[in-house]
């Protein structure tokens, strides 16, 4: 997906956000989103938004010298959805279609994005669930990914944020798992996960989980590692969460991929052709 001129708006108030996390210092803070602007200004629209939050977060953390400034939301988050754990597990396990309401659990996850806001909560995450639970998915979409995951010998799933990761642990669960390689980022940027936070919340307990080398939103292809790229490669199905994924990876159509997102910002939903708020199971290929 290319990079819109609303996209623009959204990147000076990640940056603002980002710069609050790291710095009380006004002066540091004004010189950063100085230089942010100028870099902004010789965006290449043609790029997804990924990219630019992705130069945007190395900058503040090149010039701070503080690498991880989302630890402590990234730990509070994944503490959080463990707490949660029992309550999904026991939503699946009394409905008539475990996998039905596991992947609109999955989705509800996909709220704790602190790409989108920083305004994020527990009782937020409780409100998504309730409302992620009540939507419905399309009986086609749905039937076309519980078909997918049958046929499939080899299945990547790539996970998006701390916290979220527990949400999927839910519908890992009821997948083949001896099929499934789980993919995380390779150094932080944002509240995304890395392999610590999947040990942390026993990812890594159930499923293979790897590094997708880089540290940057989404799955920009170009900036990942040769290791991930073959399991890339490898993979006859790949599932995608959250909107960083499918911002740079909707034009892949030599591989199937499934994405599943919660919809959270105007500039995405106009892109898929439909509302802000709701859930997604779409495929690439249609």
């Amino acid at each position: 997906m290319k990079t819109y001129l609303d996209c623009i708006p959204c990147f000076i108030r990640q940056t603002i956000e980002a710069l609050r996390f790291v710095t009380d210092d006004p002066r540091l803070q004004e010189k950063i989103i100085k230089e942010i602007l100028i870099e902004t200004s010789q965006l290449d629209l043609r790029q997804s938004p990924p990219y630019m939050a992705h130069r945007i977060h190395e900058f503040i953390r090149n010039f701070t010298g503080i690498k991880d400034p989302y630890k402590e939301v990234k730990e509070r988050f994944n503490r959080a959805a463990l707490e949660m754990y029992p309550k999904l597990k026991e939503i699946v396990k009394n409905s008539p279609d475990p996998i039905e309401k596991a992947i609109k659990i999955s989705i509800a996850g996909n709220i704790i994005d602190f790409g989108v806001t920083a305004d994020i909560d527990e009782k937020m995450v409780e409100k998504t669930l309730e409302s992620c639970l009540k939507q419905e998915l399309p009986a086609d979409n749905l039937q076309k990914f519980k078909e997918s995951i049958s046929k499939a010998e080899r299945i990547l799933f790539l996970g998006d944020n701390a916290g979220e990761i527990v949400f999927d642990r839910v519908l890992l669960e009821e997948m083949p798992l001896e099929k499934i390689v789980y993919a995380v980022k390779g150094a932080p940027i944002i509240n995304d996960a890395t392999l610590e936070d999947a040990e942390t919340v026993g990812l890594t307990d159930i499923v293979r989980v790897i590094s997708n080398g880089t540290d940057a939103p989404g799955t920009i292809l170009e900036l990942c590692s040769d290791d991930f790229l073959r399991e890339f490669s490898k993979a006859d199905l790949v599932i995608a969460k959250g909107q960083a994924n499918y911002e740079t990876l909707s034009e892949v159509k030599d591989k199937e991929i499934f994405f599943l997102l919660k919809v959270k910002c105007p500039v995405l939903a106009a892109d898929l052709g439909c509302e802000t708020g709701e859930i997604i199971v779409k495929n690439n290929r249609g």
